[in-house]
């Protein structure tokens, strides 16, 4: 019998070791799981084909799990006291996409990351180190891995560095839900966390709209395309709120990856520290082989047929990236780590076409900033012995390191 009847994607074991459980999935490249009430889609191609396809593939209501999980009455009775949610990137399907991107596409370019963000990137990047290379030693993922994505995403937005704990604490309690891991006591003081966050936000809006200043916020109230409307405060704290989260929580867990990934491969580090101009498909390759966003799902507008499987309208399917991103018709030793791969950047960890991740270029700045400055800094990369268990948070979406204790000798 396939592993498929016997595991699931809710399980934690299968969460923390998928990968035999995505092979199988490549044998049923659309998959049907009755205990979990949604349909998964595991090929790289039949992927590609789903985010083309934004009319009977939907993201609207496709990232709320309410349909799916009840949530418990006293989170219902707060959200009556916050910001309505409204769709705008995740969420949303064009026109209504459309106008949303073209109006925050810019400050997020290639070129303008590059050019303009790079620098800063970097300073970050270095004082973080400068912070604990003296020791030796570190739990990298609080050290560095944390910090490094929350003060980039607090610069671009414009509030003080001082309050990046608070945007962890935050964005944590907005990716928690997703995952349909927590219990309902937990549900409700996410949802309490989320409305500080929409209170600290709204605050920092009204700020901005007496002195507005050169940052993102007042980017989102001042931005004016022909002939769109201006966004409403309902919309920039849902965009804003999306930021937050994308702006740190996955990039932090590419981080941790890519560290983890490093240490496991001394000849694949052995090449990085030999020709540094490999970083940038290094990074590639951490971004398929871990994917720190491992699925999101879409709702079907319209009865159809994938690979020989009728899917209903108003079904779930679930995008599952980190299955597609180790399709071996894709790549070629699909699980090994290969910093000479030539089609590494190919992958789906930031999806694809209209909803291609709106910070895949910051992201990969500040982790090709991150790999450059650690190699040039920090040698005999080591786990710290006794200290790791390698242990990845419960979430069905996201995936991430807890700890990882490691040690290195700086360089002079």
């Amino acid at each position: 019998m396939s592993i498929l009847w016997e595991q699931s994607l809710a399980q934690p074991e299968v969460q923390e070791q998928p990968y035999d459980y995505y092979h199988a999935l490549h044998e049923q490249p659309i998959f049907f799981d009755e205990r979990l009430g949604f349909f998964i889609c595991s090929r790289y191609d039949l992927m590609r084909q789903i985010l083309r396809d934004t009319k009977v593939f939907s993201n609207v209501g496709s990232q709320t799990m309410d349909s799916m999980k009840a949530p418990p009455p006293e989170v219902a009775t707060l959200r009556k006291a916050m910001v309505r949610q409204v769709d705008t990137l995740v969420t949303n399907d064009p026109p209504a996409h459309t106008r949303c991107r073209q109006m925050i596409d810019n400050p997020f370019t290639p070129r303008r990351v590059r050019s303009e963000l790079r620098p800063s990137i970097d300073e970050i990047v270095a004082t973080t180190l400068d912070r604990f290379i003296d020791a030796g030693e570190c739990d990298f993922v609080k050290a560095f891995a944390e910090p490094v994505p929350l003060l980039v995403i607090a610069d671009q937005l414009g509030v003080p560095r001082a309050d990046a704990p608070k945007f962890k604490q935050w964005s944590d309690a907005s990716v928690a839900p997703l995952g349909m891991m927590i219990t309902p006591e937990e549900h409700v003081e996410c949802t309490r966390q989320v409305k500080a966050m929409q209170d600290y936000f709204l605050a920092a809006l009204e700020e901005r709209r007496r002195e507005p200043r050169d940052d993102l916020l007042t980017h989102l109230l001042a931005v004016r395309e022909d002939g769109m409307e201006p966004f409403s405060t309902e919309e920039i704290i849902s965009i804003t709120q999306q930021l937050l989260v994308a702006g740190n929580e996955t990039t932090t867990n590419g981080l941790a990856a890519g560290m983890q990934l490093l240490i496991e491969h001394p000849d694949q580090q052995r090449m990085l520290r030999e020709d540094p101009s490999r970083i940038r498909i290094f990074v590639e390759e951490v971004l398929r082989v871990e994917s720190p966003v491992q699925g999101l799902f879409r709702v079907v507008t319209e009865d159809v047929q994938l690979a020989g499987v009728d899917i209903p309208k108003g079904a779930r399917i679930m995008l599952r990236f980190a299955a597609a991103n180790r399709d071996p018709e894709q790549y070629a030793e699909p699980d090994q780590l290969d910093v000479c791969r030539r089609n590494a950047g190919t992958h789906l960890a930031f999806g694809a076409g209209i909803h291609h991740c709106l910070g895949a270029a910051l992201a990969r700045e500040e982790m090709n900033s991150a790999f450059e400055h650690i190699l040039a800094r920090m040698d005999d990369l080591h786990f710290l012995p006794g200290r790791n268990d390698f242990h990845h948070y419960p979430n069905m979406l996201l995936r991430g390191l807890e700890h990882l204790w490691i040690g290195f000798t700086p360089r002079a």
